[in-house]
């Protein structure tokens, strides 16, 4: 098998599972409107916890609630910067962290 073929990752085979929820777009609009606000907090733990409640009620308006690694597979394509950005402000890694 050669380097074009790679075996399925966790993050594909994550975002393969996002299929049916809300849009990377749509999430990547919601983060990077989050992203200020966020980022002032000026504590990992507070913006994490600001994160945590803001996905929630994201969530609540749009189809299925992605877990975490499909928000990250989904963030990863269509919002490379914005993640990196928010994970940052959040200390954490992955979004797969939240859960």
């Amino acid at each position: 098998m050669g380097a074009a073929e790679a075996k399925p990752t966790v993050a594909t085979q994550a975002a393969a599972a996002a299929e049916g929820s809300a849009g990377g777009e749509e999430v990547c609009a919601h983060l990077s409107k989050e992203l200020p606000r966020i980022e002032a907090v000026g504590s990992e733990v507070g913006a994490m916890a600001q994160l945590t409640m803001s996905l929630a009620g994201f969530y609540e308006t749009h189809d299925k609630v992605a877990d975490g690694s499909a928000l990250d597979a989904q963030t990863e394509k269509a919002c490379p910067k914005v993640r990196a950005a928010m994970l940052k402000a959040a200390g954490m890694k992955s979004f797969a962290d939240l859960g």
